[in-house]
């Protein structure tokens, strides 16, 4: 229970406290003079240089200066009236803002999140106002005010209450917190003596307040918050401000939010020589560093100090179920080279990996922290989960490699905790791993920003105890980085290991949300992915080219905005931002082909991908065939005539698989050319769901129930049948009141992938849209293609466990089999799956209604696609998902041959680019199978030129031999960086491997 939950719980249960409590508050703060305001109101916000101080207008108390989202600067002048000693200025808005000095300079900041983590403040709804130069007796800042919603809701207006002077009674001020703090133990312990003992304290303290008695007040109590703590458990409290980078608001508000936040975390480091504050997100930083350097020098100055802890080593706090694995690598490589430049700070350091609000972690993460520096994983979503309550708190995480790290959940389940009695019982009741006698306390208001506010600092204050002696009825607690808890931590014994992904029990939604953010990132990933091997490719330097691009598609990837749970404009802004990057992305790559050496005009296919290709090509009216190796260019040939396609009013062949329709289009059989049956109860059934509103989580979850729910098979408003040269393509139309598709079925010579060419208007509110396919071969597991790798999930219902995983998200591919065959998924843009009893199940598209309700309304355009594959034949299923999402590029480029290549079909060549730093080449590998390997990796590469590595003793062709070198994610050495014997690569399953290579000079 949250500190705002008590308080209006407090006021519901026991309104005489509630009104004691507002009681002491009116005697802590007196007005002594009343300040003017004007005001400059805005829609979006002004900086501060371009203000026009003469277009300031009156502003009178209790006014509503603007709605959701809307801006203000408020000017505030006055005088400090004679004798007064020790004036405090007060401010009261509805809203946040950040105070500002006459001559530019930041002050402090006042907020009322969207949290009631701020009630009850000893000021009510007026902030001390800190920093303000009242000196010369006359009074002057500014403060640049927005409002961003109550709660959840984009309702409501901001208001200005009014600013004044007022004189501060430290006793009345003292006397309110020592109070609340000890109401909040009396009602929160499970021990009844020391229940009864603080309720006759708080009714003596009551009693002398009331004949105003201050002094004896606080003496009634003094001996209660003296008491140390009996407890043998300790928490290592870290403040912190959670600030997502989008979300309810937009990402304009977020910057300005990150002020705010640092600002107010300066100050009370300045006022507090032990508090010790926590941030994570090396974006939000690298904004102070560009709009607010002076406070960007107080935020090095304390970090050099020890005084702020930064607690993550990724560039945001990013989704990790949707970003491709080498998007997780740029988040670890993009983030933790900012913290080291800017900030010097050390590999051990950067040993934490801080997620506390991701929805869910994929299987390969522990590999991915591991390789990029990162021991530690902290996060407390799993809480969350609505079915099975996760068993473990303290814990040992292994991924599908086998690599581990070390997860702490701070075991109340919040990262933006009150601090209060309640949130520490709470935490040890809810903790199973309690015998290990620590935890982690993460408290400030957060999700909005703000961090730890007066009460934050004042709970805990009389928390700590004398001499960090602790308080009665508590466990102890001290002030301490999340490093150093994760230090004292390892050095214990951790009795448990939880092998595979940290599946989320809520939330499954975010797998679908939001198409076009999907659609887009799976897009821009994969031309970052062309112009890098292709920069390599003509000699070119990419990285000053795409530094900025890799850092917005890595904001983009944060857990609010690419799973869809923002509002409207993050959403628009996000797609502008992609088509954006996208468009500069194919200038680049043209460019680069340009530079590279050109034919006499014929055509050519160039692949960038690790798989050999042989496929047919469309060229204006023309088909072509390319057979051309991995990371290779090859002449286009005409294709040949194919004899085998053939079409009926219900079927489609190509002589390798056939396949009949049923009256609304639905694939009733699919058979091979050995006539085995792969559709037993249909396959791609079109299929609308009900999708009920989901309170308050409209947009991130589904209700798992759906499937009991009728649903509504789209019926077929029009089909025709044609051969455009080696395919065979049926055209089907569905129709409804709120929705058409339209698919091209597509059947290509030689091939037994049925692909899906797809296209949607979608205008349904609350439904769900879903592709779904009952193969006949289907076994007791699907794998599901996750980074770098798979993972292998049930397709029954058991139990509860079972049950709850009723979504869940795979990248390019799902498949199952059983010991006769087996029947893939494959997807261009799309990341939901329904994978159980029978059922393959890919979710197209949602109509959520908050807090976007035009939410995925629109067109739609994507490739879906299934094959089916010999049992124990997984590399087919991942070579077509390749297949799938990386068309080749027709160029007239010279043919050339492979620049990189492997052996072995299962290991992957995910990337090449050039190397952070000098002049080498970076290759990125995996092994996608799950099996143990050893492959041999030729490289033919413009500066690193060669057929095959030599072993490191052979340097008989100096003009032809490269050194090669194993390195961690971050493009560091393994272990002694010996060179790595290219012939011989070994790899354990699902390993990812990073070759640095350089000619040897």
């Amino acid at each position: 229970m949250g500190f705002g939950d008590f308080l209006f719980g407090l006021a519901a249960r026991r309104p005489g406290e509630y009104r004691r409590l507002r009681g002491i508050r009116r005697r802590i703060y007196a007005q002594v003079a009343p300040l003017r305001a004007e005001i400059v109101r805005s829609p979006e916000p002004i900086p501060f240089a371009e203000l026009d101080r003469a277009a300031f207008e009156p502003l009178r108390p209790g006014s509503a200066w603007g709605g959701v989202f809307d801006c203000a600067w408020l000017r505030i002048t006055g005088e400090v009236p004679p004798g007064v000693v020790d004036p405090v200025v007060m401010l009261g808005i509805r809203g946040e803002g950040l105070v500002v000095s006459p001559d530019g300079d930041l002050l402090d900041s006042v907020s009322t999140v969207f949290q009631q983590g701020d009630h009850p403040h000893s000021g009510g709804r007026y902030r001390p106002v800190q920093g303000v130069e009242l000196s010369t007796g006359r009074v002057e800042f500014y403060a640049d005010v927005t409002y961003n919603g109550f709660i959840l809701y984009e309702a409501g207006r901001g208001v200005f209450h009014g600013a004044h002077l007022a004189t501060r009674d430290d006793v009345a001020y003292s006397f309110y917190y020592d109070y609340l703090t000890l109401l909040v133990l009396e009602d929160a312990t499970e021990d009844a003596a020391l229940a009864a003992e603080l309720r006759d304290d708080l009714d003596s303290a009551w009693a002398l307040f009331r004949r105003d008695d201050l002094v004896g007040a606080r003496a009634a109590l003094a001996s209660a918050l003296a008491a140390p703590s009996t407890s043998d458990f300790t928490y290592d409290a870290v403040g912190h401000g959670h600030l997502d980078m989008a979300w309810l608001w937009p990402l304009r508000e977020t910057h300005r939010k990150s002020a705010r936040t640092y600002v107010r975390a300066m100050n009370a480091l300045e006022r507090r020589p032990d508090y010790v504050y926590g941030t994570s997100q090396p974006q939000q930083m690298h904004w102070m560093q560009q709009e607010h350097p002076a406070l960007f020098e107080r935020m090095k100055s304390a970090v050099a100090d020890g005084r702020m802890e930064l607690q993550g080593s990724f560039w945001v706090e990013p989704d990790t179920n949707l970003p491709s694995g080498e998007s997780l690598v740029r988040q670890a490589l993009v983030g933790r080279a900012y913290l080291q430049e800017q900030f010097g700070l050390t590999d051990e350091q950067l040993r934490l990996c801080w997620l506390p609000d991701t929805f869910g972690y994929n299987g390969n993460l522990p590999q991915i922290l591991k390789k990029s520096g990162m021991d530690w994983f902290q996060t407390i979503k799993l809480a969350w989960n609505k079915t099975n309550d996760f068993p473990h708190r303290t814990f040992t995480w292994q991924g599908i490699d086998g690599s581990s790290v070390l997860v702490h959940m701070p075991p109340e389940g919040d990262y933006n905790s009150r601090a209060g009695a309640d949130n520490l019982l709470t935490g040890i009741a809810k903790y199973p791993e309690r015998a290990l006698e620590t935890a982690l306390l993460v408290y400030g208001s957060g999700d909005g920003g703000g961090g730890p506010n007066e009460i934050h600092h004042e709970l805990t204050d009389r928390e700590h105890g004398t001499e960090g002696q602790g308080l009665r009825g508590l466990p102890k607690l001290r002030r301490s980085t999340a490093g150093d808890f994760f230090r004292r931590l390892e050095q214990r014994e951790i009795a448990h290991t939880h092998v595979g992904e940290l599946y989320l029990e809520t939330h499954q939604g975010t797998y679908t949300t939001q198409a076009q953010i999907k659609r887009h990132n799976r897009l821009v990933e994969r031309k970052l992915h062309e112009v890098e091997a292709l920069a390599v490719l003509a000699g070119d330097d990419h990285r000053p080219v795409l530094a900025g691009h890799w850092r917005e598609v890595l904001l983009n990837q944060f857990h609010d905005i690419i799973p869809g749970s923002s509002i409207a404009r993050v959403n628009r802004e996000a797609i502008a931002t992609y088509e954006r990057i996208e468009g500069e992305l194919d200038a680049y790559a043209e460019a680069l082909v340009e530079r590279m050496p050109r034919g006499g005009g014929a055509a050519t296919a160039l692949n960038l991908t690790s798989h050999s290709r042989d496929e047919m090509v469309k060229v204006g009216d023309g088909w072509y065939r390319a057979e051309v190796g991995p990371y290779a260019a090859a002449e286009l040939k005409p294709a040949a005539a194919a004899s085998d396609l053939a079409f009926t009013d219900d079927s489609l062949g190509n002589g390798i698989v056939t396949l009949r329709f049923d009256a609304d289009g639905v694939i009733v059989s699919c058979r091979d050319r050995a006539g085995a049956e792969h559709a037993s109860a249909g396959l791609n059934r079109l299929v609308v769901h009900r999708d009920p509103y989901v309170w308050p989580f409209n947009a991130w979850d589904i209700n798992p129930d759906y499937v009991k729910k009728p649903t509504r098979v789209l019926r077929m408003a029009h089909v025709g049948t044609e051969v455009d040269g080696p395919t065979v393509v049926r055209t089907q139309e569905h129709r409804s009141k709120a929705v058409t598709v339209r698919q091209r079925i597509v059947l290509e010579a030689g091939s037994d992938v049925v692909r899906f060419e797809t296209e949607v208007d979608w205008h349904e509110k609350h439904r769900m849209l879903r592709a779904e396919f009952r193969p006949t071969h289907y076994g007791d597991t699907v794998r599901c293609e996750i980074q770098f790798g798979h993972l292998e999930r049930v397709t029954t219902e058991r139990d509860s466990v079972e049950r709850a995983q009723f979504e869940v998200c795979a990248h390019k591919w799902i498949a199952t089999e059983d010991a006769r065959g087996g029947f893939a998924l494959l997807n261009d843009a799309k990341y939901g799956h329904r994978a159980k009893n029978g059922l393959l199940s890919l979710n197209l598209l949602r109509a959520p209604t908050f807090p976007d309700k035009t939410a995925d309304r629109g067109h739609h355009r994507f490739t879906y696609a299934f094959t089916p594959f010999a049992s124990g034949d997984l590399a087919k299923v991942v070579r077509e998902g390749y297949r799938l999402n990386n068309p080749l590029r027709v160029t007239d480029v010279v043919p050339f041959g492979p620049a990189v290549s492997v052996d072995d079909p299962g290991v992957i060549i995910e990337t090449v680019k050039r190397a952070e730093h000098g002049e080498g080449v970076v290759l990125r590998l995996y092994e996608s199978l799950g099996r143990a390997t050893t492959t041999a990796l030729h490289v033919d590469l413009p500066g690193v030129s060669r057929r095959s590595a030599p072993r490191p003793a052979d340097t008989t062709d100096a003009a032809a031999s490269v050194t090669a070198i194993e390195t961690d994610l971050l493009e560091r050495p393994a272990g002694a960086a010996e060179h790595v014997d290219l012939d011989r690569l070994e790899f354990t399953p699902f390993e990812i491997k990073t070759i640095r290579l350089e000619a040897r000079r």
